[in-house]
């Protein structure tokens, strides 16, 4: 750490770390950003695995189940046949049932579905297509294809999934998809060969790459959602964001396709804080939801490289995280962007004493930074020391 790291740190408030879930089987919420609190604060989810060294074949099984965060017991509760390592099953409590009812992924036949468990009542209730964000008024998600994912982006694709058109580079019938949540019909927001035709006249290298969307989330006013539109050649990735309305009009590129944009979080429903590159470093990045917007650069003394970056219910306070190449491991990040202070919550290591590392690669286990409503706990996935699996742990502030 640099000096004015060290002197920031010094100004951290208490914070207290625990390992909420235990072994020997593997705990893990998935992405970050969602909370795996329900409203109440006295339940929160997470899936279950045998295993953390590789990734889920097609027809394996996570359980979901129910998490004491008093006890971190864990109570199953359902299983699912779409997930990860990296974003799990992209659980969400339910806005209109916040506190009894989870969406989930799942597979069904061979279709990759959304579904529903309602904890009291057991009841289970499906939707056609996989989501990825859920909107807070409970009306409506966002959905990728996850086939496509699983062709070109295994890491955060579904073992068992297909992509529809595994040959076309810019499908005009793929991309972002609106899915009513109390109808269940979908329709098409934004296709990718619209980006393409807004990309190609500066990036005319596209027509040769097959583009792929993923990382959509929608703001929490639920009338607009940002995504990643994404190419990748050889493991290495370029991304542009873009946001859209709900309805897929007013569509803005806010992150130019060149700069390596990677993580994300809105900061209220006007404005968005991502990780990218300026003047050759990645930067946490501030900037309006606009045509055209100016991007500001935050903390870059305390804030260095790319992170899981994450508002809670104070949108001055940021959550992040940050990879340590020697010894491996991941950093928990705080930063008041009002008074300009930033801490280290905690560092987790990530090599195992039989050789496995979980810093990168498919298998890697990010931090993942998720907030509880009330913005005093931070929710995140680390390797629980004293028997190496993976857990969910808590961190008070």
């Amino acid at each position: 750490m640099t000096r004015r790291q060290i002197l920031l740190a010094a100004l951290a408030p208490a914070a207290q770390v625990r390992t909420l879930t235990r072994g020997p089987k593997h705990h893990f919420f998935g992405y970050y950003g969602v909370s795996p609190w329900n409203a109440k604060g006295d339940k929160m989810i997470c899936l279950e695995s045998g295993f953390q060294n590789r990734m889920p074949k097609p027809g394996e099984t996570a359980t979901i189940g129910i998490v004491s965060p008093t006890t971190g017991s864990f109570y199953p509760a359902v299983e699912t046949r779409a997930w990860n390592l990296q974003q799990g099953a992209m659980l969400n409590w339910n806005p209109l049932e916040p506190n009894d009812e989870f969406l989930y992924n799942d597979q069904q036949g061979g279709d990759i579905i959304s579904a529903a468990f309602h904890i009291k009542t057991k009841k289970r209730r499906t939707w056609p297509r996989a989501i990825e964000s859920v909107a807070a008024n409970g009306r409506f998600a966002t959905c990728v294809t996850y086939g496509r994912l699983a062709r070109l982006r295994p890491v955060v694709g579904y073992a068992a999934a297909q992509d529809p058109n595994p040959t076309v580079n810019h499908p005009d019938n793929d991309g972002v998809f609106i899915l009513d949540l109390l109808t269940g019909k979908s329709h098409l927001a934004v296709s990718m060969k619209q980006v393409y035709d807004q990309l190609v006249p500066r990036h005319p290298e596209l027509s040769a790459k097959a583009l792929f969307f993923q990382h959509s989330v929608i703001n929490p006013s639920s009338t607009r959602f940002f995504f990643l539109a994404r190419t990748i050649e050889n493991g290495r990735l370029t991304s542009a964001m873009f946001t859209a309305s709900v309805d897929g009009t007013d569509l803005r590129e806010v992150v130019p396709y060149d700069r390596g944009v990677s993580h994300f979080t809105w900061r209220g429903s006007e404005e968005i804080m991502a990780t990218f590159q300026v003047d050759g470093k990645v930067r946490h990045v501030l900037f309006d939801d606009a045509p055209n917007p100016v991007h500001k650069v935050i903390a870059p003394d305390f804030l260095e490289g790319d992170g899981h970056c994450t508002f809670g219910s104070n949108r001055d306070v940021i959550a992040t995280d940050r990879n340590i190449a020697n010894p491996p491991a991941k950093r928990l990040l705080l930063y008041n962007l009002k008074t300009k202070r930033g801490s280290t919550l905690g560092e987790f290591p990530m090599k195992l004493p039989n050789g496995e590392q979980y810093l990168s690669g498919d298998t890697r286990c990010d931090l993942h930074p998720r907030w509880k409503r009330t913005g005093d706990q931070i929710a995140f996935d680390a390797i629980d020391t004293t028997d190496w699996t993976r857990q969910l742990h808590v961190c008070a502030l």
